[in-house]
């Protein structure tokens, strides 16, 4: 009996490892949130529905085993819907195994622990571990398993045995499971928070230049496939060593902040805004041709020269930007030359005089702002 039990606790353990990491790693990344709560539920009912395969047969109609502990699980996990979700398809899983008066009481089981686990989830304080939660939940339901099965089952010679092994294997292994899913939960929130970090501007919370580079190589590829324009803009801010040198690097970071909010602001919902380093911003825009690239450049520099720099509570200063454009295919096929012909784009509005836009076309390097004309 003993060995039955620990079977269902190794198999649960096995399974919800391997959930969790599909649900982390693949499902969160290409479903939404709704649907990946419905893929819980089921994923929590099929798990139910194993542990009745690997049950222990008490009597000719009776079988116990833990197939509640999933719907405990998800409900910390997921919430409520999901542990609904689980708890019809133990429900109807239990069918399989025959319509008697055992059944009957398994259906009762399953409702009333999950109407009971339900309200101790919603008593939960937002800092009490979650496997507390659990144990309060597990020593619920066992409460309730005691009172159904000692209804069903009135040979109290194997209740003396069976009920205290039950209690036993179901606290110390749904608990014992529930604390390995907090710490893997924690493990999984930290790795994303360093990944983030790994990936975003700390100061601005742009994209950062490694990221830069894998939006870059990736609308490349979507360009390249679906035949459509790619435009690159880089972007410098103008005497940035001076407002260092003068005001102060915090007010440097103020300035760069607030640059950051404007080319968010003034730029599509489909472009990808990056801070690259230092000064130096960069946006790239998905099919998007030399001419819109230029119209949103000229745009984004004007925002900028109106825009008031608050570098303290009483203080501001003008601020201007100088910026490069070119776009894959048009501008160079080449795609390792791309951002090497935006940089020269950029270098060319700084030896013009700075606060202005500078594309690179088939023709030579043009300026952009009210006019455009060759240089």
């Amino acid at each position: 009996m003993v060995s039955d039990f620990f079977v269902n606790i190794c198999i649960l353990t096995a399974l919800f490892f391997s959930y969790l990491q599909l649900r982390w790693h693949s499902l969160e990344k290409h479903l939404p949130l709704k649907a990946i709560c419905l893929i819980d539920g089921v994923a929590a009912g099929i798990m139910g529905n194993l542990m009745m395969y690997y049950s222990i047969q008490v009597t000719d109609l009776t079988i116990v085993d833990l197939r509640h502990v999933p719907v405990l699980m998800i409900l910390l996990i997921s919430g409520v819907r999901p542990a609904v979700i689980a708890t019809i398809l133990i429900i109807a899983g239990r069918f399989l195994y025959g319509f008697n008066l055992s059944s009957v009481a398994a259906i009762i089981f399953m409702i009333v622990t999950l109407a009971g686990i339900i309200v101790i989830n919603r008593m939960r304080k937002s800092h009490q571990p979650r496997y507390i939660s659990g144990f309060y939940m597990i020593f619920y339901s066992n409460l309730v398993f005691s009172v159904v099965l000692s209804v069903i089952v009135r040979d109290w010679s194997l209740l003396e045995t069976l009920l205290p092994v039950y209690w036993v294997i179901s606290c110390l292994g749904g608990v014992g499971i529930i604390y390995l899913i907090q710490y893997l939960d924690r493990s999984h929130s930290l790795f994303k928070s360093y990944e983030q970090k790994a990936s975003i501007d700390h100061l601005t919370g742009l994209n950062n230049v490694r990221q830069f580079d894998f939006h870059w190589n990736q609308q490349l590829e979507e360009s390249e496939k679906k035949k459509k324009e790619l435009s690159l803009l880089i972007i410098d801010v103008d005497h940035f060593k001076h407002v260092n040198d003068t005001y102060g690097h915090p007010a440097g970071d103020q300035v760069l902040k607030q640059l950051g909010r404007l080319l968010q602001e003034h730029t599509r919902d489909t472009d990808i805004v990056s801070r690259n380093g230092g000064e130096e911003f960069s946006v790239i825009l998905p099919d998007c041709s030399n001419s819109c690239a230029c119209t949103i450049a000229e745009r984004i520099r004007s925002e900028v020269m109106s825009h008031t720099f608050w570098i303290n509570a009483t203080s501001h200063i003008p601020i201007t930007v100088s910026i490069g454009a070119s776009t894959y295919p048009s501008t160079t096929e080449d795609r390792q030359e791309i951002i090497d012909l935006t940089d020269q784009s950029l270098y060319q509005a700084k030896q013009l005089g700075r606060n202005r836009v500078v594309s690179f076309t088939a023709g030579g390097f043009v300026q952009a702002d009210h006019r455009t004309y060759s240089i």
